[in-house]
């Protein structure tokens, strides 16, 4: 009987979640901010292979001061943090825009959410690009 209840509440969670996602998506901005933000972790998944594939060495500078030079090296595989980070900030934001679908104002939210993941996204993309200029220029 345990096990039933569990399916049961377990089936009744998903259909909710369904429905939040479902909401969101037919929301047409969404879509749009869907397609940036794949486009800019395309873009940052690319950019960290190319720089994983073609470092020669065990180093990898990942930060640069002005005033101070060199301030953070890691291992290459360090690389791939970057775009992880930004996937997980983009998950975030859609979990939160799904979990704030029933209020009324849940439009500007996710206008504020994903906008701001997509923004995060391409700063993302700046950073690498960054790190490949520091380590290959």
């Amino acid at each position: 009987m345990a096990y039933s209840n569990f399916y049961a509440k377990l089936y009744t969670a998903g259909k909710k979640v369904g429905v939040a996602l479902s909401a969101v998506w037919h929301f047409v901005p969404s879509r749009l901010y869907f397609l940036i933000v794949a486009l800019l972790q395309i873009a940052a998944w690319s950019q960290a292979g190319f720089i994983y594939r073609h470092l020669s060495g065990d180093l990898l500078i990942l930060h640069y001061n002005v005033d101070t030079g060199i301030d953070l090296v890691g291992n290459p595989a360090h690389i791939f943090i970057y775009p992880l980070f930004g996937l997980g900030i983009f998950v975030l934001n859609l979990i939160l825009t799904a979990a704030l679908y029933r209020r009324e104002d849940w439009r500007i939210f996710n206008h504020l959410l994903l906008s701001v993941a997509a923004l995060f996204g391409f700063f993302l993309n700046l950073v690498l690009l960054s790190i490949y200029l520091i380590n290959f220029r």
